[in-house]
Parts: structure tokens; sequence; C-alpha cells
């Protein structure tokens, strides 16, 4: 595990803290290698059995991430029909966080969370995440990061032969919180069955008609 990938996993456990550190020793020596144990590395935070079954049974589905990349996936053989971010390989080897996510397919996105900024999109996933926790204790529903929704769209795939964000899903995307160029902000979405995923970027203080809030549901940090 490299310092970028250490710094990716304690934003995604909410240790900015930490987080920062490690951003300071990147910008200072580089990305380096860290010394990580293998079986942690692939350590993955579950739901309990209670919850994934009271998930299951409103019509979610789970899926394990294991930290895949844009770039670990492109090198494995899946399909990008986006090709800007290939010149920005920190971004490209972002990892994708390592807890169990649970989507709902038939509502993939907020109703009317199109033509929103990310800071409107975010209150929204917060009241649903308020109503879901009272439903199943101990998970939240989040916004996630670019390589969440990657690795996502890909085991989705594999399981179901189905393609998140393709043509039943209009093609539309979801934003993310990872940040791209300037104010802008990662999408994915528009899933080819041809060209495969896109990953776009937008201003994250303008709506759009097709992007859209996809909630990625996970365990609680304070379950």
């Amino acid at each position: 595990m490299a310092m970028q990938e250490w710094e990716m996993r304690q934003r995604q456990k909410g240790n900015t803290a930490g987080a920062e550190v490690a951003r300071v020793l990147r910008e200072q020596y580089g990305d380096v290698p860290l010394p990580v144990a293998p079986e942690r590395a692939l350590d993955i935070v579950r739901f309990s059995p209670e919850q994934h079954g009271a998930l299951t049974e409103r019509g979610r589905l789970i899926y394990a991430p294991t930290g895949q990349s844009i770039a670990t996936l492109r090198e494995k053989g899946r399909k990008f029909w986006s090709t800007w971010h290939e010149e920005y390989p920190d971004f490209e080897n972002l990892p994708s966080r390592l807890t169990e996510i649970a989507i709902d397919p038939q509502e993939l996105f907020l109703p009317n969370s199109n033509r929103k900024t990310l800071a409107e999109q975010e209150k929204m996933i917060a009241k649903y995440s308020e109503k879901l926790a009272k439903e199943v204790p101990g998970v939240q529903a989040i916004l996630g990061e670019a390589p969440d929704y990657v690795e996502l769209a890909f085991l989705h795939l594999d399981a179901t032969d189905e393609r998140l964000f393709g043509e039943k899903y209009d093609y539309r995307y979801t934003r993310t919180k990872t940040p791209t160029v300037g104010s802008n902000v990662a999408l994915v979405g528009g899933f080819n069955a041809r060209d495969g995923l896109s990953v776009l970027h937008w201003d994250r203080g303008k709506g759009y008609d097709v992007v859209w809030a996809s909630p990625l549901v996970v365990p609680s940090e304070n379950r």
C-alpha cells in the first residue's frame, strides 16, 4: 500500500487528521510505499447478519468491493470509454472503500436529486440516511467516491449481467465526492454495453439534468 492509498483509507474512515498528515508527507516525499500486511490490507468491514437480512428484505443487493481502482480494473480488461483520467494517475489509482455496500437497483438514484449542487445532494443523502438508520440500526447512506461506484458497477455486472448506469437507468450519472480539476468532482455513469463505463467530471456548484445522487448504504462508523 502506498501513501496516497493510506490517505484515502483514512478519509473513508473519517480520520481527517491522519489523512492530512499523510497528504503533507506525500507532498514532501512522494507516494512512498508503506509496510502493510496483506491480510490486513484486504480486511472488509461487513454488515452484521441482522443488518444483512434487513437490507436484503428491503430489496437491496450487497457487494464487497476489494480496493480496486480505475487503473487496476482497466488492467484486468474492464472497459472505460472515457479517457481524460488517463492523464491523472493519482486519480486513476484511488482505491475503492473496503466496506460492504448495499444498493437498491430499483431506485438507484434519489428521486429529484438531479439539477442540484453537490452540497444540496449531500443534504438529500443525509436525510435519506437518517430515515434508513431508523429502519436498520447501525447503517448509514453516503455519497461515495469515484472508485466505489466504478468497482460496484462491474461487481453488479458480473453478478446480474445488468449494467448499473446503463440503458435501464437512461445512462444517468451519479455525482461523487472525489475532486478532479478545479472545483469539479468526478461523475460515474453512462455504462455503454459496447464501449464500457464512463467517468466524467462536473462543477460541484452546478446542477445538471443527468447528474444525480446515488446513495451507497454502508456499515455505520459508530455502530
